[in-house]
């Protein structure tokens, strides 16, 4: 089975566990393509020297998360270095972007801010957007709906329950599923995953963060994909196999591949 992983942060744990390492424990599985997030200008930069490094296995993100953004003042540098970031390309998606009202490290009005500018800079470089959402789901649709036109990108770590998953596959969004998806206490994440059609379908870590149940406590990392894979079978009743090919098709025709 080939797998993706399309949501990691590689160089987040480089000191302790180099990205050429995981990426060879992740190959050794079948993790053949391997999508590296941003969460700004920063890491941004990292990841696209990463991907360049690995160009027949790693993507590279540009964006601002929302815990990321700053106040007012802040925002407005890092939204000017996402341009020109953008601008000098090496990057197949921009984000994650989105909201987060868990957290208050910015506030409501300058994570739409920052959203709204990152969703118009995947329309203008024609790229995937990556979306984060934790407590904010409906506002999140209001913005997303607001922003005119169908969407491509993705809902990545799909957390928000059966309620609202298909709000966001109405937008166009595919609705990628990590890790958590596997925990006991997650029957409204197996539950929202199988409300969503295979062609929408994807998987990841967000390594180094959620490690699936049965490699729970330790760091995550892109081999573990394959156990959230099969937490999917096993919520879907469908052969794992069969949802591999699936997720393949899906995260290539979105972030490249073949």
């Amino acid at each position: 089975m080939r797998l993706y992983d399309t949501h990691c942060h590689l160089a987040w744990r480089a000191a302790e566990d180099p990205p050429v390492d995981q990426i060879a424990r992740a190959r050794a599985v079948g993790v053949e393509a391997i999508v590296c997030v941003a969460i700004d200008a920063a890491t941004s930069v990292q990841a696209r020297e990463l991907a360049r490094s690995m160009p027949e296995t790693l993507r590279a993100s540009v964006g601002l998360h929302p815990n990321d953004a700053g106040d007012a003042d802040a925002l407005t540098a890092h939204l000017a270095r996402l341009e020109q970031l953008a601008a000098e390309g090496g990057f197949h998606a921009v984000g994650e972007t989105g909201l987060d009202f868990y957290r208050d490290h910015s506030s409501p009005a300058v994570q739409e801010r920052a959203l709204e500018f990152q969703l118009d800079l995947a329309r203008r470089y024609d790229l995937p957007v990556i979306l984060h959402c934790r407590q904010a789901a409906a506002r999140l649709l209001e913005v997303l709906e607001a922003s005119g036109g169908p969407l491509r990108g993705v809902m990545h770590c799909f957390s928000e329950g059966p309620e609202t998953v298909d709000d966001f596959l109405a937008l166009g969004l595919h609705v990628s599923f990590a890790g958590n998806l596997s925990y006991p206490k997650s029957e409204s994440i197996r539950e929202a995953a199988r409300r969503v059609p295979d062609h929408r379908l994807l998987i990841e870590t967000d390594a180094p963060f959620l490690a699936p149940q049965p490699r729970r406590g330790r760091p995550n990392e892109p081999a573990f994909v394959a156990f959230t894979l099969e937490a999917l079978a096993a919520a879907r009743a469908q052969p794992a196999a069969e949802l591999a090919a699936a997720t393949w098709r899906n995260a290539c025709a979105l972030f490249g591949g073949s």
